[in-house]
């Protein structure tokens, strides 16, 4: 990739390859999962579990999002990303020495590929997702950075509005009982 040239950064879901994000064949499209379903290998080249969030933090968010569910909260995700501070430690995971390793692989990957860099992984909205965390943590500091989600956070894909595609697939980590994420 020429110095001039932009880096992109995609993500989605895996429902979503195809139906609401359709990769190029040249671009490079990873898993970003701890532990993955058998279908992943299907889905992406190759899978990335060194980024994942760690299983204590995914349990966490799980334990608070049925919890809020349970007691009819109207945005169960939003409950458990804040009430466990999803965000935040999230970040701190990402700067273990293991953990920046591969970032900067994935940045090198990113800055010197033929197409655009995808992370996807089960939870459709990136609003609540750690891929979105971890796109901003691949481009901080590549000039000409830019990083895309597929859908939008925030977009219902599955209302068919404006804004959204109306292909069905969302997917929480509740959805994941009993298998991790």
């Amino acid at each position: 990739m020429s110095p001039q040239s932009t880096v992109v950064v995609r993500t989605t879901y895996f429902g979503g390859i195809g139906p609401v994000a359709d990769p190029d064949p040249a671009d490079v499209v990873l898993g970003v999962v701890r532990k993955p379903h058998s279908f992943v290998e299907d889905v992406v080249d190759r899978n990335v579990p060194e980024v994942a969030p760690p299983d204590d933090l995914l349990h966490a968010v799980k334990r608070v999002e049925k919890a809020a569910e349970a007691d009819g909260v109207p945005n169960p995700r939003e409950v458990a990303w804040s009430s466990t501070s999803f965000a935040e430690s999230y970040q701190r995971f990402l700067e273990r020495t293991g953990v920046k390793d591969a970032i900067r692989d994935l940045r090198e990957e990113a800055v010197d590929g033929a197409g655009d860099l995808w992370l996807v992984c089960y939870e459709r909205d990136p609003a609540w997702c750690h891929r979105r965390l971890l796109a901003d943590a691949i481009v901080d500091d590549v000039p000409l950075a830019r990083v895309h989600h597929h859908p939008e956070p925030g977009v219902d894909a599955d209302a068919g509005d404006a804004g959204g595609s109306g292909v069905p697939g969302d997917a929480a980590l509740t959805d994941f009982q009993g298998e991790s994420a």
